[in-house]
Protein backbone atom coordinates (compact mmCIF):
# COMPACT_ATOMS: atom_id res chain seq x y z
CA UNK A 1 0.00 0.00 0.00
CA UNK A 2 2.93 2.29 0.58
CA UNK A 3 4.68 1.55 -2.78
CA UNK A 4 1.12 2.47 -4.05
CA UNK A 5 0.26 5.85 -1.92
CA UNK A 6 4.09 6.79 -3.58
CA UNK A 7 3.68 6.09 -7.06
CA UNK A 8 0.56 7.89 -7.24
CA UNK A 9 2.46 10.91 -5.37
CA UNK A 10 5.07 10.88 -7.66
CA UNK A 11 2.72 10.76 -10.89
CA UNK A 12 1.01 13.74 -9.28
CA UNK A 13 4.42 15.57 -9.17
CA UNK A 14 5.79 14.50 -12.82
CA UNK A 15 2.03 15.33 -14.63
CA UNK A 16 1.70 18.82 -12.52
CA UNK A 17 5.35 19.76 -13.77
CA UNK A 18 4.48 19.08 -17.23
CA UNK A 19 1.06 20.88 -17.11
CA UNK A 20 2.82 23.56 -15.82
CA UNK A 21 5.07 24.37 -18.98
CA UNK A 22 1.35 24.09 -21.16
CA UNK A 23 -0.63 26.63 -18.89
CA UNK A 24 -0.59 29.14 -16.13
CA UNK A 25 -3.30 26.57 -14.17
CA UNK A 26 -3.72 22.96 -13.68
CA UNK A 27 -6.03 20.80 -11.80
CA UNK A 28 -4.75 17.53 -10.54
CA UNK A 29 -7.21 14.71 -9.29
CA UNK A 30 -5.91 11.13 -7.55
CA UNK A 31 -9.25 9.26 -7.41
CA UNK A 32 -8.49 6.63 -4.46
CA UNK A 33 -12.04 4.77 -2.94
CA UNK A 34 -12.93 1.79 -1.11
CA UNK A 35 -15.21 -0.26 -3.48
CA UNK A 36 -17.88 -2.57 -2.02
CA UNK A 37 -17.46 -6.16 -2.27
CA UNK A 38 -20.47 -8.01 -4.10
CA UNK A 39 -22.57 -10.28 -2.08
CA UNK A 40 -21.93 -13.32 -5.23
CA UNK A 41 -21.67 -16.78 -5.06
CA UNK A 42 -18.32 -17.37 -6.42
CA UNK A 43 -17.63 -19.44 -9.80
CA UNK A 44 -15.88 -22.63 -9.16
CA UNK A 45 -12.94 -21.04 -11.80
CA UNK A 46 -9.16 -20.74 -10.54
CA UNK A 47 -8.28 -17.49 -12.75
CA UNK A 48 -5.37 -15.58 -13.58
CA UNK A 49 -5.43 -12.08 -13.69
CA UNK A 50 -3.46 -9.60 -15.64
CA UNK A 51 -2.74 -6.48 -14.30
CA UNK A 52 -0.82 -4.52 -16.86
CA UNK A 53 1.41 -1.73 -16.21
CA UNK A 54 -0.69 0.90 -18.24
CA UNK A 55 -3.83 -0.26 -15.66
CA UNK A 56 -1.41 0.58 -12.50
CA UNK A 57 -0.22 3.96 -13.65
CA UNK A 58 -3.34 5.04 -15.60
CA UNK A 59 -3.37 8.56 -15.99
CA UNK A 60 -6.18 10.93 -18.51
CA UNK A 61 -4.53 14.35 -19.17
CA UNK A 62 -6.74 16.85 -21.19
CA UNK A 63 -6.73 20.55 -21.75
CA UNK A 64 -10.13 22.15 -21.24
CA UNK A 65 -10.83 25.18 -22.99
CA UNK A 66 -11.69 28.03 -20.72
CA UNK A 67 -10.13 26.12 -17.60
CA UNK A 68 -6.99 24.32 -16.89
CA UNK A 69 -4.87 21.52 -17.85
CA UNK A 70 -6.52 18.54 -15.94
CA UNK A 71 -4.56 14.90 -15.03
CA UNK A 72 -6.38 12.54 -13.58
CA UNK A 73 -4.75 9.01 -12.15
CA UNK A 74 -6.95 5.96 -11.65
CA UNK A 75 -3.90 4.09 -11.48
CA UNK A 76 -4.81 2.82 -7.56
CA UNK A 77 -8.21 2.99 -7.96
CA UNK A 78 -8.25 0.14 -10.52
CA UNK A 79 -6.81 -2.15 -8.21
CA UNK A 80 -8.91 -1.16 -5.56
CA UNK A 81 -11.42 -2.22 -7.63
CA UNK A 82 -10.80 -4.90 -9.96
CA UNK A 83 -8.91 -7.17 -7.21
CA UNK A 84 -11.29 -7.88 -4.52
CA UNK A 85 -13.77 -8.09 -6.77
CA UNK A 86 -12.09 -10.81 -9.37
CA UNK A 87 -11.25 -12.64 -5.45
CA UNK A 88 -15.06 -12.70 -4.93
CA UNK A 89 -15.87 -13.65 -8.13
CA UNK A 90 -13.95 -16.87 -8.48
CA UNK A 91 -13.26 -19.42 -6.01
CA UNK A 92 -8.97 -19.03 -6.35
CA UNK A 93 -7.17 -16.30 -8.10
CA UNK A 94 -3.52 -16.09 -9.14
CA UNK A 95 -1.95 -12.87 -10.32
CA UNK A 96 0.01 -13.78 -13.58
CA UNK A 97 2.23 -11.78 -16.15
CA UNK A 98 0.98 -12.64 -19.76
CA UNK A 99 -0.60 -15.21 -21.90
CA UNK A 100 -0.14 -18.34 -22.88
CA UNK A 101 0.65 -19.33 -19.03
CA UNK A 102 3.72 -21.10 -18.13
CA UNK A 103 4.08 -24.93 -16.79
CA UNK A 104 3.23 -24.16 -13.49
CA UNK A 105 0.24 -22.34 -14.21
CA UNK A 106 -1.13 -24.11 -17.07
CA UNK A 107 -2.09 -26.76 -14.39
CA UNK A 108 -3.87 -25.24 -12.22
CA UNK A 109 -5.64 -22.24 -13.91
CA UNK A 110 -9.11 -23.05 -15.82
CA UNK A 111 -8.64 -19.24 -17.14
CA UNK A 112 -6.75 -15.93 -17.70
CA UNK A 113 -8.75 -12.53 -17.23
CA UNK A 114 -7.66 -9.13 -18.64
CA UNK A 115 -8.93 -6.04 -17.84
CA UNK A 116 -7.53 -2.84 -19.87
CA UNK A 117 -9.40 0.73 -18.89
CA UNK A 118 -9.93 1.52 -22.79
CA UNK A 119 -11.74 5.26 -22.44
CA UNK A 120 -12.23 7.92 -19.93
CA UNK A 121 -14.28 11.12 -20.88
CA UNK A 122 -15.10 13.56 -18.04
CA UNK A 123 -16.83 17.11 -18.13
CA UNK A 124 -16.63 19.68 -15.51
CA UNK A 125 -19.49 23.12 -16.87
CA UNK A 126 -18.09 26.24 -16.77
CA UNK A 127 -21.71 27.88 -17.19
CA UNK A 128 -23.31 29.08 -13.48
CA UNK A 129 -26.34 27.16 -14.29
CA UNK A 130 -25.01 23.67 -14.78
CA UNK A 131 -24.57 21.67 -12.04
CA UNK A 132 -23.18 18.45 -11.88
CA UNK A 133 -19.94 17.09 -12.89
CA UNK A 134 -20.20 13.76 -15.53
CA UNK A 135 -17.96 10.97 -16.03
CA UNK A 136 -18.24 8.09 -18.42
CA UNK A 137 -15.45 5.42 -18.37
CA UNK A 138 -15.33 2.39 -20.64
CA UNK A 139 -13.42 -1.34 -19.51
CA UNK A 140 -12.32 -3.79 -22.03
CA UNK A 141 -12.13 -7.56 -19.99
CA UNK A 142 -10.70 -10.66 -22.33
CA UNK A 143 -10.95 -13.89 -20.78
CA UNK A 144 -8.39 -16.35 -22.32
CA UNK A 145 -7.99 -20.44 -21.99
CA UNK A 146 -4.56 -20.92 -20.30
CA UNK A 147 -2.80 -21.33 -23.51
CA UNK A 148 -3.84 -17.93 -24.36
CA UNK A 149 -6.99 -18.62 -26.53
CA UNK A 150 -9.54 -16.00 -26.47
CA UNK A 151 -12.75 -17.05 -24.99
CA UNK A 152 -14.07 -13.52 -25.38
CA UNK A 153 -13.81 -9.80 -25.40
CA UNK A 154 -16.09 -8.06 -23.37
CA UNK A 155 -16.41 -4.06 -23.06
CA UNK A 156 -18.53 -2.65 -19.65
CA UNK A 157 -19.13 0.72 -19.76
CA UNK A 158 -19.76 3.35 -16.49
CA UNK A 159 -21.41 6.61 -15.95
CA UNK A 160 -21.22 8.59 -12.91
CA UNK A 161 -22.15 12.09 -11.91
CA UNK A 162 -21.31 14.34 -8.56
CA UNK A 163 -23.14 17.79 -7.65
CA UNK A 164 -20.60 20.65 -8.55
CA UNK A 165 -18.94 22.35 -5.22
CA UNK A 166 -16.27 24.74 -5.40
CA UNK A 167 -13.47 22.11 -5.59
CA UNK A 168 -13.96 20.89 -8.91
CA UNK A 169 -11.19 18.16 -8.53
CA UNK A 170 -13.39 16.64 -5.50
CA UNK A 171 -16.46 16.40 -7.68
CA UNK A 172 -14.60 14.64 -10.53
CA UNK A 173 -13.26 12.03 -8.25
CA UNK A 174 -16.72 11.65 -6.85
CA UNK A 175 -18.30 10.96 -9.93
CA UNK A 176 -15.35 8.98 -11.15
CA UNK A 177 -15.54 6.40 -7.97
CA UNK A 178 -19.67 6.47 -9.01
CA UNK A 179 -18.88 5.45 -12.91
CA UNK A 180 -16.09 2.55 -11.33
CA UNK A 181 -18.67 1.45 -8.69
CA UNK A 182 -21.38 0.97 -11.71
CA UNK A 183 -18.44 -1.12 -13.79
CA UNK A 184 -17.65 -3.21 -10.83
CA UNK A 185 -21.44 -3.97 -10.39
CA UNK A 186 -21.53 -5.08 -13.92
CA UNK A 187 -18.50 -7.15 -13.90
CA UNK A 188 -20.02 -9.23 -10.78
CA UNK A 189 -23.67 -9.65 -11.60
CA UNK A 190 -23.31 -9.87 -15.77
CA UNK A 191 -20.28 -11.55 -16.56
CA UNK A 192 -21.04 -14.98 -16.32
CA UNK A 193 -24.78 -14.64 -18.57
CA UNK A 194 -22.07 -13.65 -21.83
CA UNK A 195 -23.19 -16.80 -23.99
CA UNK A 196 -19.37 -17.26 -24.67
CA UNK A 197 -18.35 -17.53 -20.95
CA UNK A 198 -21.91 -19.89 -20.61
CA UNK A 199 -20.08 -22.14 -23.16
CA UNK A 200 -16.65 -21.97 -21.49
CA UNK A 201 -17.78 -22.86 -18.09
CA UNK A 202 -19.82 -25.62 -19.66
CA UNK A 203 -16.69 -26.92 -21.11
CA UNK A 204 -15.14 -26.58 -17.73
CA UNK A 205 -17.74 -28.54 -15.96
CA UNK A 206 -17.56 -31.12 -18.66
CA UNK A 207 -13.82 -31.52 -18.83
CA UNK A 208 -13.82 -31.77 -14.79
CA UNK A 209 -16.68 -34.50 -14.59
Amino acid sequence: MENSTLRSSMLALTAAASCGLLVGCSSSVIVLSQFPTPLIEPLPIRMGVIFDADLYDFVHAEQIPQQSVWTIQLGDANIAMLEPLFDTMFLETYEVEDVPVGPGDLARLDGVIRPVLERFEFDVPIGQRDEFVEVWMQYGLTLYKPDGEVVVEWIVSGYGKAELSRNREQAVERAAVVAMREVGATISTKFAEQPEVVYWLEERQNESA
